[in-house]
C-alpha cells in the first residue's frame, strides 16, 4: 500500500513538475497608434492584433475636414526571434465641409493598406539604446480609391529605446516616407513614458514632419499625450489625442484602441 500511495503522489505532482520546466513566456510588448514605438519584436509564434478607431478634425489647408476612422488594423506575427511580420489595413470615411452653404463631400474607403517587417537589431546595453529597424511597403488603389496612394509607398524607421530606470523610458525615431510627392518625408520623433503603476502608463510623444510636398509650411510638429492600461496579461488597452503644435485650433484627433495577444507564446 505505501509503494501504491507514493506512486498516485508522484502521479498528481507530475503536471506542477512538467509546468514548473515550462519557459516563461516572453513580456507583453505593443506598438499601438505606431510612432516610436517598442524596439521589441515578437517573440516567435506570437500572433498579436492591435486595432484603434478614431476621430479627427483638420483645417491646416484652408479647409476643414472631419474624419472617422471605424477600424485601423494591424496583425503582427513572430516568424523567429527577433523578426516579425505584419499587415495593417483601415476603413476611413472624411467629409470635407462646404463653402458659403454649399453641400460638402464625403469620402470613404481603405487606405493604409500595407504590409511589413520589424527586426530587433540590439536588445541595448548600460547607457546605449535598444535599436530596431522597421519598414511598410503600401499598396495603391485604382482611380476611385479616395484613400490609397497612384503608386508604391515606403517607409524605413529607425527606432531607439532607452531604459533609464523600472518606471522610465525614452523611445526615439527617425523614419523616411517615399509617397507621391517628388521627395521623400522626413520623419523624427521622441516619446517619453511613465509607469505610472504595474498596468498604467503616461505617454508623452513629439513628432515632427519635413514633408516633400509643395507645402509652405515644409515642418510639421505635433505633440501627443497618451494613457495605456494593461487590463490582462494578453490585453492592452489605449487612449490618445494629438494637436498641432503650430495650430492648436486646427487640428484635433482622439484615438481609442486595443491589443490583443492571440496565442500564448
Amino acid at each position: 500500500m505505501a509503494k501504491l500511495r507514493q506512486l498516485f503522489l508522484i502521479i498528481a505532482l507530475l503536471p506542477v513538475c512538467v509546468m514548473a520546466q515550462e519557459e516563461e513566456p516572453e513580456p507583453f510588448t505593443s506598438d499601438l497608434f505606431g510612432g516610436p514605438t517598442s524596439t521589441d519584436a515578437l517573440p516567435k509564434g506570437r500572433l498579436q492584433w492591435e486595432t484603434y478607431a478614431f476621430y479627427e478634425r483638420n483645417a491646416l489647408f484652408g479647409y476643414e475636414t472631419k474624419s472617422w476612422c471605424f477600424n485601423s488594423s494591424m496583425l503582427r506575427y513572430g516568424v523567429i526571434n527577433g523578426l516579425e511580420l505584419c499587415m495593417k489595413a483601415a476603413w476611413l470615411h472624411t467629409r470635407v465641409e462646404g463653402e458659403d452653404g454649399e453641400e460638402g463631400e464625403n469620402l470613404h474607403g481603405i487606405g493604409d493598406l500595407a504590409v511589413g517587417a520589424k527586426a530587433c537589431l540590439f536588445k541595448g546595453w548600460k547607457a546605449i539604446p535598444s535599436i530596431a529597424l522597421r519598414g511598410f511597403m503600401y499598396f495603391p488603389g485604382g482611380k476611385n480609391s479616395d484613400f490609397l496612394p497612384q503608386k508604391f509607398n515606403y517607409e524605413l524607421d529607425l527606432i531607439f529605446n532607452n531604459r533609464i530606470n523600472s518606471w522610465f523610458d525614452v523611445a526615439y525615431m527617425g523614419g523616411v516616407y517615399w509617397d507621391d510627392t517628388p521627395r521623400p518625408t522626413i520623419l523624427w520623433d521622441i516619446c517619453l513614458n511613465f509607469a505610472l503603476s504595474d498596468k498604467f502608463t503616461l505617454s508623452l510623444e513629439q513628432d515632427n514632419d519635413y514633408v516633400g510636398s509643395a507645402e509652405e509650411e515644409k515642418v510639421q510638429s505635433w505633440a501627443e499625450i497618451g494613457f495605456f492600461y494593461q487590463v490582462h496579461p494578453r490585453v492592452e488597452l489605449g487612449i490618445v489625442s494629438d494637436v498641432n503644435l503650430r495650430h492648436f485650433k486646427d487640428y484635433f484627433n482622439v484615438m481609442l484602441g486595443m491589443s490583443w495577444q492571440l496565442t500564448k507564446k
